[in-house]
């Protein structure tokens, strides 16, 4: 297993952006991936990925900011769809901390309806420091209201 890859359940983690080089490794232990970085931050191409038959989501978050709750949503839909079919889903951002650790925490909302609190000490109980800014500490506060009327 892919050491820098931080598990928050048993099909989903969440880790620093990956070199190229290691990219064979990761894609032996998982089969989905979602990638949060932007255009300018990328260090190698996404079709990497898919030539080694990895599913790819590229949904672009600036750095220390947060998704839009319609973005969130649509990761975490996503991220269910790819569980939901067995496969292993690998988040990564730049540092692992911030972008990542957001949609990490939100993922635990999600599928194991952990109120944000819950979710973010599970997070950052193996991550420490994730969930960087204030921004996204509200998203994942809007999220938890969305998640409490469904």
């Amino acid at each position: 297993m892919w050491r820098h890859a931080v598990f928050v359940d048993e099909n989903v983690a969440f880790s620093r952006r990956p070199r190229e080089k290691e990219i064979t490794e990761i894609s032996k232990d998982f089969n989905a991936v979602v990638v949060l970085l932007e255009e300018d931050e990328f260090p190698y191409p996404l079709e990497e990925w898919e030539e080694r038959g990895v599913d790819v989501l590229h949904s672009p978050i600036p750095d220390f900011t947060a998704p839009s709750i319609e973005q969130l949503l649509e990761i975490l839909r996503w991220i269910d769809e790819r569980t939901g079919e067995g496969k292993r889903v690998l988040i990564h951002c730049w540092g692992g901390l911030g972008r990542s650790g957001t949609v990490a925490t939100a993922w635990l909302m999600y599928s194991q309806r952990l109120s944000l609190r819950e979710a973010l000490r599970e997070v950052r109980k193996k991550r420490p420091g994730a969930v960087e800014t204030r921004e996204q500490m509200e998203v994942l506060e809007e999220l938890e209201n969305v998640l409490r009327g469904w």
